[in-house]
């Protein structure tokens, strides 16, 4: 909660409140751009709505429903629950995949104002502890797409869970938070921590930084907030990457400049 705490604060920082804003006015406009164009254009285009498996598709819901309408007595309600339980299911993959789509939008925005933000942070609350962080943007967006082709291949060996209530949105969340851990802690530790600190400090079990994180992601899942939750994560992780930092032997800290 610190760490939270301690993000939320800095939300009055002229240069921090700036970029927060950022990722949302130039995601929003690319998110519109693709919703009511590319998305429209496609699922209104003759070429969606007119082919051969669409049009199965609707042939097959079609018989089903005479099926099991013709069930007596039960038969229409069987049907509005089902068609309930569809509405339901697709409502929240909906807001899932909706979040999704701003997260990710909002995480490249981010990620050019990853060093801006962190010097915000240094700045301000950590002038004396010297920081140089470790690898190169390359070698990070190599790490990125193999992680994301990983991520990639678990959704497809697990696919049979997106058709199971409830256990869909849950599993759709815990992949989509460990993409999102994982962008991040890689993209701050990169620039604040040495390599041999980075690794001892980056893993899922290292409990106060995964659990703001995982905080700020589950308040994504509302498409608003999913503008802001990079650059919010991106603040808390500078604070405990600092804090870190300074506890290293041999690193120059306040407390050491304050001795001096």
């Amino acid at each position: 909660m610190t760490l939270l705490w301690k993000t939320l604060v800095d939300l009055k920082e002229p240069a921090i409140l700036i970029r927060l804003f950022i990722p949302f006015a130039v995601g929003l406009v690319l998110v519109s751009l693709m919703g009511y164009g590319v998305f429209g254009l496609l699922l209104t285009s003759d070429f969606i709505t007119q082919s051969a498996f669409v049009q199965d598709f609707e042939s097959w819901k079609l018989q089903a429903e005479n099926t099991i309408g013709a069930i007596p007595l039960v038969g229409g309600l069987v049907l509005w629950f089902l068609g309930f339980t569809v509405a339901v299911i697709a409502g929240l993959l909906g807001i899932v995949l909706g979040s999704y789509l701003v997260l990710l939008f909002a995480m490249i925005v981010t990620g050019f104002m990853t060093d801006s933000l962190v010097k915000a942070v240094h700045d301000k609350h950590y002038p004396h502890t010297e920081y140089h962080g470790h690898g190169s943007m390359l070698g990070m967006i190599w790490k990125l797409v193999k992680f994301g082709l990983l991520i990639l291949l678990l959704l497809i060996v697990t696919f049979p869970l997106l058709f199971v209530p409830l256990i869909n949105v849950v599993w759709f969340w815990l992949i989509g938070f460990l993409f999102f851990r994982y962008a991040v802690v890689l993209d701050v530790g990169q620039v604040i921590l040495p390599e041999a600190l980075f690794s001892r400090l980056k893993p899922l079990t290292n409990w106060p930084p995964t659990f703001a994180v995982g905080v700020l992601y589950a308040l994504s899942v509302f498409p608003i907030i999913s503008f802001f939750a990079p650059v919010l994560a991106v603040i808390a992780l500078s604070h405990y990457y600092f804090d870190q930092l300074s506890l290293e032997p041999g690193s120059k800290s306040d407390a050491d400049t304050i001795i001096d």
